[in-house]
């Protein structure tokens, strides 16, 4: 979905159309999932997260500007509720309940979903910050000059951080022979 019909959406939902809130979670939940998923690393804070993004953009679609990048917009929210939730959980006592001793909501892998090798050596060979470089651009198709501008980080840095992160990838795949 290009820049206009996302704008366009964002005026309708501001105006409190629920047929374009639809249309927008339908066009942007994959990738904004799989962003959200590259933060924080776990399936179930994942799902909450998204919630609460698209509940925020619901509440706060009135203070949208129009012809700003709408996804842009979306995935700052998503990023900043993620950090919090992450920030919030840090700060909190955690406390095994299951018999078995076995960590309850462990960590999600992104293997459970995909029977390709590519997202787990996303997640075994890339820091978080090149984890999250490589699934905006090939999951979610931004523009380097769009990640950079979500990010905060400059054009260059992204530009470098995606590059050495497909070296990773591919090295390691011509090393083990996937």
């Amino acid at each position: 979905m290009d820049r206009i019909a996302l704008d366009n959406l964002m005026l309708h939902i501001a105006h409190g159309d629920e047929i374009a809130f639809e249309e927008l979670y339908n066009q942007t939940k994959s990738g904004l999932y799989s962003f959200i998923l590259s933060i924080c690393k776990n399936h179930h804070m994942a799902e909450d997260v998204m919630q609460s993004t698209y509940i925020r953009v619901r509440l706060s679609a009135n203070m949208y500007k129009a012809g700003s990048n709408t996804l842009a917009w979306i995935y700052t929210i998503a990023k900043n509720i993620t950090l919090n939730e992450i920030s919030k959980q840090k700060r909190e006592v955690s406390h095994d309940f299951d018999e078995k001793g076995a960590s309850i909501g462990g960590q999600y892998t992104i293997d459970d979903k995909l029977s390709s090798p590519l997202p787990s050596l996303i997640k075994s060979e890339l820091n978080e910050n090149e984890a999250q470089i490589i699934t905006l651009h090939l999951v979610s198709g931004f523009k380097h000059r769009e990640i950079a501008e979500m990010l905060n980080k400059p054009l260059g840095t992204v530009l470098w951080s995606y590059k050495n992160a497909l070296n990773k990838i591919k090295s390691k795949y011509k090393e083990e022979d996937l």
